[in-house]
């Protein structure tokens, strides 16, 4: 059985983040200047993912532009783009603040079912969460091998994968921009047992 630390972080600040708009898989957005200097800042947490293995430190991120810019900033070392860690799919709502979606009767009705069901022109979050935990598990690569590994994604990423893994609601695990959770795993075969996860940083996000 292998052993596996895995840190899931979220992507730097954009400026969709900043004004709260639905910046999802159709919003290639790149960071703004105080997300680079965020994570510029956040360097530092590279030193405590290499303290659990001596072996290499292996990257993954989404590859939308500001998972790539953030994994740039805080590895020095290639990263591997995995299509599937994209954030969910906001079709209509797409790139909206919650004022201006708060006049259509499909948001509303999306948000009274718990944010569920299907999100017209982009996805459902059952269909989201099956797409990030296959990503996840893309990541992870062969699992008889003990490492770290560092995903940086996007926070609905982050919450599909630590709900399928814990079978907690999905809006439990929010995280800030440059924050997220540090999984311990056992792994062997097509066996993934979560052995403990922490979060790191702060929780709702922007």
């Amino acid at each position: 059985m292998a052993r596996k630390r895995v840190y899931l972080i979220r992507h730097g600040k954009t400026p969709g983040n900043a004004l709260r708009k639905y910046i999802g898989r159709g919003t290639d957005e790149a960071l703004s200047p105080e997300g680079m200097e965020e994570a510029e800042r956040c360097r530092r947490l590279t030193d405590s993912m290499q303290d659990f293995q001596q072996d290499a430190l292996r990257v993954c991120a989404s590859p939308m532009i500001r998972a790539l810019q953030t994994a740039g900033i805080l590895f020095d070392r290639p990263v591997t783009a995995i299509r599937a860690l994209e954030e969910m799919d906001f079709g209509l709502f797409e790139g909206k603040e919650e004022k201006e979606l708060s006049k259509l009767s499909s948001w509303q009705s999306w948000v009274d079912g718990g944010c569920m069901g299907q999100v017209p022109g982009g996805e459902n979050l059952d269909g989201f969460i099956d797409r990030s935990y296959a990503g996840f598990l893309e990541a992870l690569g062969d699992k008889a091998l003990d490492e770290t590994i560092a995903i940086v994604c996007h926070g609905g990423t982050i919450m599909a994968v630590l709900s399928r893994l814990t079978g907690e609601p999905y809006f439990s695990f929010m995280v800030h921009n440059l924050c997220g959770y540090r999984l311990d795993l056992e792994t062997e075969d097509e066996n993934i047992h979560l052995v403990s996860y922490d979060r790191f940083g702060g929780g709702d996000p922007a």
